[in-house]
């Protein structure tokens, strides 16, 4: 990446780690009702200017996004418990496959020995002379050892069928608790949404008008803007960088990781997957995975993260700016550090 050094970024008191989906489900609740007061479908308080609207509008979409980014964490870690859960399933499925096998090979000893009249035929005091005796006590040890040998690797067999057993049904239930969890934060994700669009529906037919076409030309703005990157980056962050700039003016759609819209772990996640760097898909875990880098040292291609545990990542492209996809019914765009709450930058 260049050196030149970008103009300082600055940072911000992070904000208090996110709580518990349960409790952050009821703060979400009682934030919509202190913005919004009780609305039922269609009916908010009536009206509200285009500023007033935009402002609760863009409390409820912040709230949305922070539980989208649970939401996209819950996915990853679906994903990786589906994917464990496979590597269980084949390993209980090798495992009775083996104890099918020893317990078929006992079976045929036990019905060979049956056939031909059990160890019993092997009577030691019958034996003519001293070597006829002790080649059959050696026989019949080995015959003894034999069995012994199958019945304990059939226990052994029947033991690890137990164990991967166990580890499947784990996989199984985690699996199962974490699509609960995701259909749950999808619920609530809607819930916001819906609220929001209440709120945009007080607005009269002329307000919503305007508030449209504002929304258009901004999208146009930034679409404009797409090949228009000419800064210092190099190798992979330069990659990242026109990647970033390239999908402005597509929409925010939660959950979304391109090529149509993105949200915002979305879009860093395939800017840098361009660069063949992979990520996951949640601010969080996006912080967790990339060498910390300080203000004074950020440079274009950085990742940088809002809020503490990061509920929104962008990239930074220089000069105080950065490239993100905000929230639902805005656009990929360029915005300014100086009016976000900065916490936090990482390079990849």
């Amino acid at each position: 990446m260049a050196t030149a050094r970008p103009a300082r970024l600055r940072a911000q008191t992070p904000r208090p780690r996110l709580r518990p989906l349960s409790v952050a489900i009821a703060a979400v609740t009682a934030s919509m009702v202190s913005l919004v007061g009780p609305l039922s479908v269609g009916h908010a308080a009536p009206q509200l200017t285009i500023s007033q609207a935009q402002a609760r509008i863009e409390a409820l979409n912040t709230q949305a996004e922070k539980i989208t980014e649970s939401y996209n964490a819950a996915r990853e870690k679906l994903t990786t418990l589906k994917r464990q859960q496979g590597v269980a399933a084949r390993q209980l499925a090798g495992d009775q496959r083996r104890l099918a096998a020893v317990r078929s090979r006992i079976a045929v000893t036990a019905d060979a020995t049956y056939r031909s009249g059990g160890l019993g035929q092997f009577v030691l005091g019958a034996a003519t002379d001293p070597q006829s005796f002790l080649d059959q006590a050696a026989l019949l040890d080995a015959l003894s050892r034999s069995q012994a040998q199958q019945f304990a690797t059939a226990n052994a067999a029947g033991h690890a069928v137990q164990v991967a057993q166990t580890a499947y049904k784990a996989r199984a239930e985690s699996v199962r608790q974490t699509l609960g969890q995701i259909t749950a934060q999808r619920r609530h994700i809607e819930a916001l949404l819906s609220q929001a669009r209440s709120v945009l529906n007080s607005l009269q037919a002329a307000a919503r008008a305007r508030l449209a076409a504002a929304q258009a030309a901004q999208a146009a703005r930034q679409t404009s803007l797409r090949s228009s990157y000419n800064g210092p980056a190099s190798g992979q962050a330069a990659v990242a960088v026109r990647f970033a700039y390239a999908q402005l003016g597509k929409p925010y759609v939660y959950g979304a990781a391109g090529p149509d819209s993105y949200d915002c772990s979305g879009l860093t996640m395939a800017a840098w997957g361009a660069a063949g760097v992979g990520l996951p898909h949640n601010a969080a875990m996006q912080q967790s995975q990339v060498r910390a880098v300080s203000s004074a040292d950020a440079q274009p291609g950085d990742l940088v993260f809002f809020g503490s545990p990061a509920y929104h990542v962008a990239i930074y492209i220089g000069g105080g700016r950065f490239i993100h996809a905000p929230h639902t019914g805005d656009v990929v765009r360029i915005a300014d550090l100086a009016y976000m709450e900065f916490s936090g930058g990482g390079r990849p």
